[in-house]
């Protein structure tokens, strides 16, 4: 009953602020645009774009590299299917606002990227070092080198022993010409943490009993159609992730996939998207192998006012060690209205596979045990429907209700051997794990001085059944409600100010000392980031994180920084 009012709350809040901000948006949309549904089935972009994210974090973030952004404040209006977010971060990571880029470096085939280095510290004996650079060596090719170096001397407890470091080396090309774009990248990143979730008075002897590493070395390769106006538009992807651990755990993942479509005329169209997943897995326990083939043909109709697109999910995975080698078949269907220009009513049907591996738990989460059990999370059904807009100026919304059931549903569990290592223990079997989702978003530009995003994402998790015969008490580390409210504000072109507030609700973990569930408290996240352009290629920059000084647990036994900050200077050319 109580997930039921809360649930009624969420939506009640969520309309009201929609109609609240409709009424100042009509104002600026007055001249309506024409144009037709967009295709959320596949987007096969000729340039990436870097967009707000609304995360959260405690470290300082890694400057991405740069490509035309148009100073990052740049309103996008692409909705896309919400599926569940196996890779989502579960560590809280929020974004910063980078260094000026300098002047755009552009040719006839598209934006370039730009130099820059940036240099930080703060307390917490944080020091970040950052720089990307690059060189064309022909008009339609580039080369690159990012590097990046964030760590904290010191931590929330026990001083050293809840430090971190991360350092990070990428190497790229790119190559445009008028047929295809070949892209490829190969790089290595070290991670280092400690299991610092423990009794203060039992960090003795060295540190290094509790240091724990992590090495992740990828590469990944493109080719793709740059002919915007193919009749045949695709693009094709093969990569290597390979990860090792200072518990000499080793994994190695290799991903192929393909996204395509067929335009047959200008309102019926062909797709075919499919990807094969090749891994193997060795610890001081076990060695396995495991594959995952996924096949998903379909075809779209539309017009100016409706899009109905139907289709198949075809998937096999194999486990050697599970003897596992099963087919699935998933029917997609997806329809979008357009009553006006400004709205879309969209609904839809589909389920599919997800593949879990030790690369993904750890970037999750980065204190788990040496030996975890991995299986796949298989969706066997997601039914979803909603509402989207924009005025395509200023102003766009979503707001999505959904329903799934899920088997290996993944939750983090303190380990009963080591409260401060965790393990993964799956939901769902022959009783699915049922997930009711709504979820929100708002994004609000004025004058091209300030953008506003609210995320809104509310879960509620029933038959968390284990091996068809015990239940958890609490759907452990995962949060029932995220919301988010970030901004970005621009004073002369020389001033960036970005308040942002962040809220997760609804935690709980595991005590394996005691056996029971723990409510933990609610995370309130409030941060402040200005950047100041001296001039036009050099910059200051601080960034104050925690500003509440909550010393909150994202995961049990481990508090985070309360207030940090970060000073820094960074330079383009």
């Amino acid at each position: 009953m109580n997930m039921t009012i809360q649930l009624k709350k969420a939506t009640i809040f969520l309309v009201f602020l929609l109609l609240l901000m409709s009424i100042h948006s009509i104002v600026y949309g007055q001249q309506k645009k024409e144009g037709n549904i967009q295709n959320d089935d596949i987007i096969l972009e000729k340039e990436r774009k870097i967009e707000l994210k609304p995360e959260i974090s405690r470290n300082f973030e890694a400057l991405e590299e740069v490509e035309n952004t148009n100073k990052g404040r740049k309103m996008t209006y692409n909705f896309v299917e919400r599926k569940w977010e196996v890779k989502s971060p579960a560590i809280l990571t929020t974004s910063i606002i980078g260094p000026r880029e300098g002047d755009e470096l552009v040719s006839s085939y598209g934006p370039k990227f730009k130099n820059m280095i940036k240099v930080g510290a703060g307390n917490y004996g944080h020091t970040l070092i950052n720089g990307h650079f690059g060189l064309s060596p022909k008009e339609n090719q580039y080369q690159g080198i990012y590097m990046n170096h964030d760590a904290n001397r010191r931590g929330p407890v026990g001083t050293a022993f809840s430090a971190r470091n991360e350092n990070e080396v990428k190497l790229y090309s790119k190559t445009f010409t008028g047929n295809y774009l070949l892209d490829g990248s190969i790089g290595f990143k070290r991670t280092e943490a400690n299991f610092y979730g423990r009794d203060e008075k039992k960090f003795t002897g060295n540190l290094s009993d509790l240091n724990i590493v992590y090495n992740k070395f990828h590469y990944t390769g493109s080719i793709g159609n740059a002919q915007k106006d193919a009749k045949y538009d695709y693009t094709a992807t093969s990569g290597l992730n390979y990860l090792s651990t200072s518990f000499d755990n080793r994994e190695w993942i290799w991903e192929s996939k393909i996204q395509s479509v067929l335009h047959v005329t200008d309102q019926i169209s062909a797709y075919l998207n499919g990807d094969m997943v090749l891994s193997e897995i060795t610890t001081s326990a076990t060695n396995n192998r495991r594959e995952l083939y996924r096949v998903r043909p379909s075809f779209n109709y539309k017009n100016n006012r409706v899009s109905v697109t139907a289709g198949i999910n075809i998937s096999n995975e194999k486990d050697k060690n599970l003897s596992i080698n099963q087919t699935r078949l998933f029917p997609i269907v997806k329809l979008d209205i357009k009553p006006t220009d400004f709205v879309h009513i969209f609904a839809g049907f589909g389920a599919d596979t997800y593949l879990n591996s030790m690369n993904q738990f750890v970037s999750e989460n980065n204190w788990m045990s040496n030996n975890i059990a991995l299986k796949n999370t298989i969706q066997s059904s997601n039914i979803y429907g909603g509402i989207k807009g924009s005025n395509e100026r200023n102003f766009d919304f979503e707001i999505k209700f959904g329903y799934s059931e899920y088997s290996n549903l993944g939750f983090f569990m303190a380990s009963k051997a080591d409260s401060s290592r965790f393990d993964v223990v799956y939901a769902g079997g022959d009783k699915k794990v049922q997930v009711v989702n709504l979820s929100g978003q708002i994004n609000y530009q004025i004058f091209d001085k300030i953008l506003s995003i609210l995320k809104y994402d509310f879960n509620t998790y029933e038959n968390l059944i284990v091996d068809n015969s015990k239940t958890l008490e609490r759907p452990f580390h995962k949060p029932a409600m995220n919301l988010s409210f970030t901004n970005s504000i621009t004073f002369k072109d020389r001033i960036i100010v970005s308040p942002d507030v962040f809220y997760l609700g609804g935690l709980y973990g595991f005590n394996p000392r005691n056996g029971l569930a723990v409510k933990m408290p609610d995370i309130v996240d409030l941060n402040l980031k200005v950047n100041y352009l001296i001039t036009k290629k050099f910059n200051a920059f601080v960034s104050a994180n925690n500003i509440l000084g909550k010393s909150y647990e994202r995961y049990l036994f481990y508090p985070q920084q309360s207030l940090n900050y970060t000073v820094g200077v960074a330079y383009s050319f």
